[in-house]
């Protein structure tokens, strides 16, 4: 559930995914919940993987940043860290001359997802050693919070300004910037997602997003591919979204019907003693491709609001999909 600005999670210790990276701490404590510092259910390496994603249409043009004109090189040690701001990193095949797509990941609550340095921040750890860390320049903002927590209205201007500290001196695919998040991450992208803050949305221009275990802040702008995952029963945001899904539907024009089919292409995986069924479906009829992930991975202490076994593939493989 929210806090005061927008976001808050649980504190919660991870029941793991077989595979998984740890590193991922867990959220900071809201009243009444176990403090945590564990990591997050991660990625399972290898595991959960999706194919297609619904993007069709024709590719869109690679749009080089301006810091492609610099011709910068690789970073020393293939990263840039401004502490407590945002960190950073570059796949060893960046020259500073190919644009490369980029992510920005969105840590959850909890001083432990924060992180002191770049290793140890939700996102880089959870992305660590997986096809993000190879094919994409990798951005992590951090909140202004010490307790990890983001607030709309405190941590929007360092994020844009993470965003054009990028563009500006290193050479990325400005047509293919994507965003996710865990949490209150995930409510940081969702509310930047909300009619009221479209200029904001306009100026970072996601191509296609993926929030983990978000939270509803009512009517979103659109239309914008996106792949929503949440527990089926997240007992730290109380349900299993479906309020924010159906604002995602509406701003992607799908079916009046609410008519779907099964997504099959998501891949189970295993996560501790659970055998992960991902739940995936994808709604007809909509201007961008709308899928609503509903699984039963069980890490974050059994309250299935961390990230899941399959998530960090699923999400790769959806942004690929996109043209």
């Amino acid at each position: 559930m929210p806090m005061a600005g927008g976001s808050g999670d649980g504190g919660l210790g991870s029941g793991g995914a077989a595979g998984a990276f740890a590193g991922g701490a867990a959220d900071a404590g809201e009243a009444g919940e176990a403090g945590g510092g564990s990591a997050s259910g991660g990625a399972a390496a290898g595991g959960g993987g999706v194919a297609g994603g619904g993007g069709g249409g024709a590719t869109v043009a690679t749009k080089p940043s301006a810091g492609c004109a610099k011709g910068n090189g690789r970073p020393a040690d293939g990263a840039v860290s401004v502490k407590d701001e945002h960190y950073f990193t570059f796949p060893e095949s960046y020259d500073g001359k190919k644009p490369f797509p980029v992510l920005f990941g969105f840590h959850g609550c909890g001083a432990g997802n924060r992180g002191t340095s770049k290793d140890d921040t939700e996102w880089m750890s959870l992305t660590h050693d997986t096809r993000f860390a190879t094919d994409y320049v990798r951005a992590t903002p951090i909140s202004s919070s010490p307790e990890g927590c983001w607030t709309y209205a405190s941590d929007i201007a360092r994020v844009i300004k993470a965003y054009d500290e990028l563009l500006a001196n290193h050479c990325v695919d400005t047509n293919r910037v994507f965003a996710t998040g865990h949490s209150s991450g995930a409510e940081f992208v969702v509310q930047l997602l909300t009619t009221e803050n479209q200029a904001d949305a306009q100026h970072l221009d996601f191509k296609a997003v993926a929030p983990i275990a978000g939270y509803d802040f009512g009517a979103l702008r659109g239309p914008i591919p996106v792949m929503y995952i949440q527990g089926i029963m997240d007992t730290v945001q109380g349900g299993d979204g479906h309020e924010t899904v159906a604002h995602f539907r509406a701003a992607n024009a799908c079916s009046d019907s609410g008519s779907s089919k099964p997504y099959a292409q998501v891949m189970g995986c295993q996560s501790g003693t659970t055998s992960v069924n991902p739940g995936c479906i994808v709604y007809d009829g909509c201007q961008a491709p709308t899928i609503w992930c509903s699984h039963n991975d069980p890490a974050y202490s059994g309250t299935m609001h961390g990230v899941p076994c399959f998530g960090v593939q699923a999400a790769y493989d959806f942004f690929q999909s996109q043209p």
